[in-house]
């Protein structure tokens, strides 16, 4: 459970990041404007048609992640931390994996020097500060769903200890066990052999 909670949330922030800085990318620096061809919204970006159903699965994980978070809160877990790692590498990774696979849908075939284009340099600059805000939201929203466990965990307990129904007045109170002495038995112990057959 702790396993999933520190993936759930983070996962869809750092593709969110990446998709962010790549259409902020395009968006700064168009390749049209820099007379490169062969990059056009209806070939090469055909699959931002998508971009709504992608998030409502992000949308889901996200939800999904903050309610393992008050599940840790509740059962008084330590709180999963999102992976640094997966900030610093995904983002990254994914934008130049993506670039290469829009430009080679769209040409053909790859350029060697796609990573000096702007847009690439512009969109790879971008990763960074989109990639450390996303893992600030999701350090945020791991830290308020555990919060909002741990104060459902103190008001549960509360509860618990409060007193409960008129019917638990009703009760008799436990009364403890007196052993009462029969009245058959002596009210000494057995008597003790004499005093010089002792040895």
């Amino acid at each position: 459970m702790r396993r999933r909670a520190a993936w759930l949330i983070p996962l869809p922030l750092a593709v969110g990041s990446w998709l962010g800085a790549h259409c902020l990318a395009y968006w700064l620096v168009s390749p049209e404007r820099t007379g490169q061809m062969g990059l056009h919204h209806e070939h090469s970006h055909a699959y931002l048609g998508y971009t709504p159903a992608l998030a409502v699965w992000g949308l889901a994980l996200l939800v999904a992640g903050l309610l393992l978070c008050v599940g840790q809160g509740l059962r008084g877990w330590p709180r999963s931390r999102p992976p640094v790692r997966l900030f610093l590498l995904l983002p990254p990774l994914g934008f130049a994996v993506q670039e290469h696979l829009e430009r080679l849908i769209g040409t053909g075939g790859i350029p060697s020097d796609l990573v000096l284009e702007p847009t690439f340099v512009a969109g790879m600059a971008l990763q960074l500060p989109f990639a450390l805000a996303a893992l600030l939201v999701a350090h945020a929203l791991g830290t308020i769903g555990f919060g909002v466990g741990r104060i459902l965990a103190r008001k549960l307990a509360f509860a618990r200890r409060a007193p409960g129904t008129p019917f638990a007045l009703l009760r008799l109170p436990a009364w403890p066990n007196v052993l009462t002495p029969s009245v058959l038995a002596p009210g000494h112990g057995p008597r003790a052999p004499p005093a010089g057959l002792r040895s």
